[in-house]
């Protein structure tokens, strides 16, 4: 069994995105301790892999938890990854050779017709089988993948889902894990105590928040809490007040976040939107 931060230095993620995957219920861990650590075995490992494998294939999250539910065929999805691969490998060695001529025609010593100059930028067997693979090859591991569009927050490790876990991290009442530091014992204390406290001061808004639901939105009391949660994100990144809008509208319209979000009161979600909105109007005519 690994602890969080051993499967992040194992698989070079960090600890946040695993919190994140664990929120969305894309790997869960396969045993929370009675210390409220998280931790995983053989089996949560390779579901990561198979989940890293997707990511570098440039698949969203919710693709990927589509593609990784019950009945998914690891190794039929392991031979599509490995000739999707290969295409990728031929592409860039074209692109290699048509670079290193490019470089030889400017030094004098070859020349180029129009065609050739472009003829490593073609459509390629990549993405062909890229877009087999994401249509009905996909159908065939899981027999349940739809093609809708995705949210914004899809992409891991983006400013975007930074945001979205911090929003969904205080709904937890575990203890979050000590976090992984390539550094110092401090440094990792620091941030389970950065994470405590966003814990501790995201429930207190959210709570807050849930009690003020009689009032409009705009009433100064719900306004200064947004103040508060609109300072919380900015402590992981510079949330600009049209991405606050746009985390407003996840909460609301995801299913995932309104429900975890409702736990502290009813039509939250729906609720903190509105009253996003209204201070992100604020900041930006200010």
């Amino acid at each position: 069994m690994y602890k969080v931060q051993e499967v992040a230095k194992i698989a070079g993620v960090s600890v946040r995105t695993l919190h994140h995957y664990d929120s969305i219920g894309l790997l869960k861990p396969s045993n929370i301790g009675t210390n409220r650590y998280r931790y995983y075995n053989g089996e949560d490992l390779k579901l990561l892999q198979q989940i890293l494998f997707l990511k570098e294939l440039n698949f969203s999250l919710k693709k990927i938890q589509e593609l990784v539910a019950d009945g998914f065929n690891r190794e039929y999805a392991l031979s599509q990854h490995i000739d999707l691969l290969e295409q990728k490998k031929q592409r860039i060695e074209k692109l290699i050779q048509n670079a290193e001529r490019t470089q030889q025609e400017l030094q004098g010593l070859e020349s180029l017709t129009d065609q050739e100059r472009f003829s490593a930028f073609a459509s390629s067997k990549a993405e062909d089988l890229m877009e087999k693979y994401q249509k009905p090859a996909a159908n065939s591991i899981t027999e349940s993948f739809e093609t809708h569009e995705e949210h914004s927050f899809a992409d891991v490790e983006t400013h975007e889902e930074s945001a979205v876990a911090v929003a969904v991290a205080p709904v937890e009442t575990a203890v979050p894990e000590e976090a992984v530091s390539a550094t110092s014992e401090p440094v990792i204390e620091k941030e389970e105590e950065d994470l405590e406290e966003i814990n501790r001061e995201g429930n207190r808004i959210y709570n807050t928040v849930a009690s003020l639901m009689h009032l409009p939105p705009q009433t100064e009391a719900v306004q200064k809490e947004m103040k508060a949660y609109y300072t919380l994100l900015n402590r992981f990144y510079e949330c600009s007040p049209k991405m606050f809008r746009g985390l407003g509208d996840l909460y609301a319209s995801d299913s995932r976040f309104a429900s975890n979000i409702d736990q502290h009161g009813h039509g939250l979600a729906k609720y903190l939107k509105d009253a996003m909105y209204v201070y992100a109007e604020g900041l930006q005519d200010a």
